[in-house]
């Protein structure tokens, strides 16, 4: 039977259970063993050794328990293909220098791989709309919309004030009023409504993403859409391979957040793109 990484983890922790109630079971037999031959014993040689074995065992049931509690972990969620990851925290990682990351972050070379103007064409944004792109970082996509969509009203959310003032500048810049950027908090969608969220190689970062994109449902207009783009196992580029996601991972979690997917698109060589209604 397949299991994911979380099962074999919960495995372990329920056999340590099991060992550390064994245990505890022994020890306080021990115990219950020397107080009713205490009496018994004549030998104060023998009494002051009873004694001591009596107190190792209180000290060993004591810690034991605490690994027994420790090790009753609640089970993994997983689904009928058991996809790895489901449920587990974000991989959380500073990015509150804009100036050094604007250097990964748009550079040049990623254009080939991330294909951005592909990537706004699949989304088919309509004139009016009222788009957030989620951990928008540097800007690379919220600019850019902005800049090929004049009505539509873009906002650039990120949780680093470093990043937000980059994207002001930014903004300013390049003459885009539409463009605005928005300081959000990392545990809740704190978006206005919007017809359109983007989630850029930002849904690995986000923890507790059931609850989060549940919240985020209600700020999306009725004919509202959440677009994820995130790094396949294999790619070359990415966050550490314990950090990925499986594409059925994210299909999982966003189902539990009331989402249905609408759209797989097979069009990035290193993530997976998924539109969810």
């Amino acid at each position: 039977m397949c299991k994911s990484i979380d099962q074999i983890e919960d495995y372990k922790l329920s056999n340590q259970g099991k060992n550390a109630e064994a245990s505890i079971a022994q020890s306080l037999t021990s115990l219950l063993f020397y107080n009713s031959m205490k009496t018994k014993i004549t030998s104060p040689y023998a009494k002051i050794t009873a004694a001591r074995l009596a107190s190792i065992a209180l000290i060993c049931a004591g810690a034991l328990s605490g690994l027994f509690t420790e090790a009753k972990a609640t089970p993994a969620e997983t689904s009928a293909d058991c996809p790895l990851h489901i449920g587990r925290p974000g991989y959380h990682r500073r990015f509150d220098d804009a100036e050094k990351w604007v250097k990964k972050f748009d550079d040049p070379a990623r254009l080939i791989w991330q294909k951005p103007e592909d990537v706004i064409e699949a989304l088919k944004i309509q004139a009016g709309d009222k788009v957030a792109d989620v951990g928008a970082g540097t800007g690379y996509f919220s600019l850019r919309i902005a800049k090929d969509y004049p009505s539509v009203t873009v906002y650039a959310a990120d949780i680093e004030p470093s990043m937000i003032a980059y994207l002001k500048k930014q903004a300013k810049a390049k003459a885009l009023p539409n463009h605005k950027a928005l300081k959000i908090d990392a545990h809740r969608a704190t978006l206005p409504e919007v017809d359109l969220v983007l989630v850029v190689d930002t849904y690995h970062h986000i923890d507790n993403r059931i609850s989060y994109f549940a919240d985020l449902k209600k700020r999306l207009s009725p004919k509202g859409r959440v677009a994820i783009i995130d790094f396949t196992a294999e790619s070359p580029e990415g966050p550490p391979p314990e950090h990925r996601l499986k594409k059925e991972s994210v299909v999982v979690e966003m189902n539990k957040a009331g989402y249905s997917l609408d759209q797989d698109l097979a069009l990035l060589p290193y993530q997976y793109f998924l539109i969810f209604k």
